[in-house]
This record gives structure tokens, C-alpha cells and sequence, in this order.
């Protein structure tokens, strides 16, 4: 929820002062000092996304970037082949808090065990946010079913009042939380900080809706692989108001399980609710039958080789009122199902080696058939 965090927190800022905020998802590496070479002597603040995937990094950024307040949001099961374990992972996140500069602040996750754990020099000062009373910001009455979007109260001190976002899920509450503390702490009120958030539309393939000319919407979640972030899709799923709820699939990262475990724990977890589950692999027959075995009614289960096979399907099965998230690896590039559902691309390659988005890749090659409306970002093509 980094990057989330980021756009909400900047926004909130820029209805202030001027605010520069980390170019798209740039979080690692030489893009950390790229971005802060790009801030500007008339910007008030500065919103510096800090990703770590491997011990060490942090150390690097941190000693460069000496912050006036750090936002640590969570530590979750991403980035696991870097770390050995989360408590290595949540060492590693600390460390950012030991370059705090003096006076600086600490806004911490309180319902994360292990970043309210996190130690806070002597001379900054240390905010809590979550769902406790006892929280500086805190969070009540989360709500966000399709095809309403993400509502919460929000709390600090006397302040109180309902933020309505664009975001789909209750899984960013958190993230939202985040940028408000962070933006309380800079004396910023929550009313003048909810304002803000409640404009700023979901980021591209993080829970992003797209309406598809026929009436149904796909749900781009495409990006972050990690076991994490597939459960709190689902959640959403499958509370979801639509006519058929379907997911389509490649795989995850980050679960410590082997593909066929992976398996019988997606079908165990959608058994009772889903639809149609679509599941894209070059073994996709021995695939499917397992997943029966393990529950999901077999007329439920599609398999298919390869993204075209996908493709054709969903084109002739996805009616209006139809809802379909789509999940899978950063590697596999399931947007290229998208694009093809609103189009023509050019590029099928298998296996892709880039970590980007399709959207901006100068492979994709997309021609647009008609005219479609991501639904999110209101922009058309």
C-alpha cells in the first residue's frame, strides 16, 4: 500500500503548498535519489516512496533522506525471497526511523504488531494509527461493498469525520490512515485532508476498475503478486453486488507453498461464493481437476493455455452486470487481457522478463477498437 499511501499523503499536503511527490511507483535504488533531484526550491514538501527488498537498502535511502516524518504502514509477506523472515523484513523497515530528523515524527501502523513494536529515537516524537481508541488517528466503521466504493470515520483528538474514497476495498483503509496521521502531524486537520483523498482515483492495475464496452467491469489488480494482496482482493470479491463474480488467475508470490498447495487453498477459500474461477497455465487440465478435488464445482472452472485462450473466452462469457478481477504475477502481464478485450495489441510474449506495467511498455502495440472508459481514471482511449 505504498504507493497509495504516497498519492493520498501528497494530495492531502498539495491543498496546502505546493508538494512533490515520487514519480509512479519509483521506490528502490538509483530512483530514490533521482526523485529527490527532482523536487524543487518552491515545493513545501516532499512525499518520497521507500521500497526495500533485500537487507541493506534501507540503510542507503534513509542515510540520504534523513526525514521529517517516516510513514511505516506494515509488514507483510512481499519481498520474502529477500528477507528470511517478517522480523527480519520489520528490522530492516526500523531502520528508517533511526535517521528521523531531530523533532521528526514516526506514524506507525498500531494494529501491526511488529511496526508498533518499532523502536523511536529519543529525539522524534511517535503517532499511532489504526482502529484503537488509544490511537493519535484512528479508524471506525470501514465500509466498501461493489459497487459502492471505500467509506470510514476518521478520528484525532475531538476531530472526527467520514471520509468517502475512490478506492476499492478495505484493505486500503490503512494505507488512508497513513496519509492522514502523517498529514495531522503536520498540522494539517482531517477535514481539510479528507477533501483531498476523497478525488484521488485508485492506482493504475492496484484494484483499478475498468468498465469493458459490454457492460461488465474487470477489476485490474495486476501489479503486486503477493499472497497478500490476492486475500484482501478476494475479500472484496466476494462481497461483491454483482450478477457473476469471476476471477481470473495465473498465480502468486510470496506464499512459501508449492503451486499445488497455492491451488488448494484458492479453492478452499473460493468454493462457497465465486462463480466462475478462469485459471491461465500450460497445466491448466491437471490444474483444474485438482481444484474440483479440493471443492469448486467443476462447471465453475476454466482452464486455459495462454493469455489468447483467456482472451477468447472472456470475450464471449462476460455479460453486463458481470464482475472480474483479474490477478497474477507482475511477470505474467495479465493487463495484455485488458487491452485485448478493448482492442488489438501487438506484443503475446511468454515469458516477459520486464517488471513494468504493459501500459507504458513501447511493445504492447494496443489499438483501440470503439471507445472504452476506465471506469477509475476517467480517461479514454
Amino acid at each position: 500500500g505504498k504507493t497509495t499511501a504516497k498519492e493520498m499523503l501528497a494530495a492531502a499536503l498539495s491543498s496546502r503548498a505546493p508538494t512533490f511527490k515520487s514519480v509512479g511507483n519509483q521506490n528502490s535504488g538509483v530512483m530514490i535519489p533521482l526523485n529527490v533531484l527532482r523536487v524543487r526550491p518552491w515545493s513545501r514538501y516532499a512525499v518520497i516512496e521507500v521500497g526495500v527488498g533485500r537487507p541493506g537498502a534501507m540503510l542507503r535511502a534513509a542515510r540520504l533522506l534523513k526525514p521529517n516524518v517516516a510513514v511505516i504502514l506494515r509488514v507483510a509477506r512481499t519481498h520474502t525471497k529477500g528477507f528470511k523472515n517478517l522480523e527480519e523484513c520489520a528490522a530492516e523497515k526500523a531502520v528508517l526511523l533511526e535517521w528521523l530528523a531531530p523533532g521528526g515524527v514516526a506514524v506507525l501502523n498500531g494494529d501491526d504488531p511488529r511496526v508498533a513494536a518499532m523502536r523511536v529515537p529519543a529525539h522524534a516524537r511517535r503517532w499511532l494509527f489504526g482502529s484503537s481508541d488509544a490511537f493519535d488517528v484512528r479508524i471506525s466503521q470501514a465500509e466498501c461493498r461493489w459497487p459502492d466504493r471505500l467509506r470510514f470515520r476518521v478520528s484525532s483528538g475531538a476531530e472526527t469525520c467520514v471520509v468517502q474514497t475512490r478506492q476499492l476495498g478495505r484493505h486500503w483503509v490503512s494505507s488512508l490512515a497513513a496519509a492522514l496521521a502523517a498529514a495531522r502531524s503536520l498540522g494539517v486537520s482531517l477535514r481539510d485532508a479528507a477533501g483531498p483523498l476523497s478525488r484521488v482515483p485508485p492506482y493504475p492495475a492496484r484494484m483499478e476498475p475498468v468498465a469493458l464496452p459490454g457492460g461488465a467491469v474487470v477489476i485490474r489488480d495486476d501489479y503486486n503478486g503477493a499472497i497478500d494482496t490476492l486475500e484482501a482482493a478476494l475479500r472484496f470479491l466476494s462481497e461483491a453486488r454483482a450478477t457473476r463474480r469471476v476471477l481470473v488467475i495465473s498465480d502468486v508470490t510470496d506464499s512459501g507453498q508449492n503451486r499445488r498447495v497455492r491451488l488448494d487453498s484458492l479453492a478452499a477459500a473460493v468454493a462457497p461464493w465465486l462463480d466462475l474461477l478462469v485459471l491461465i497455465g500450460a497445466d491448466h487440465r491437471y490444474e483444474c481437476r485438482r481444484l474440483a478435488r479440493s471443492g469448486m464445482a467443476p462447471e465453475r472452472i476454466v482452464g486455459c493455455q495462454d493469455l489468447h485462450e483467456a482472451v477468447a473466452y472472456l470475450r464471449a462469457q462476460l455479460k453486463a452486470g458481470d464482475l472480474a478481477l483479474v490477478k497474477g504475477r507482475v511477470s505474467h502481464h495479465l493487463a495484455r487481457i485488458l487491452f485485448a478485450l478493448t482492442g488489438t495489441i501487438a506484443c503475446w510474449k511468454v515469458p516477459c522478463p520486464k517488471t513494468m506495467l504493459c501500459d507504458g511498455c513501447w511493445e504492447l502495440g494496443f489499438r483501440p477498437q470503439g471507445e472504452f472508459e476506465i471506469a477509475s481514471l476517467g480517461r479514454r482511449a
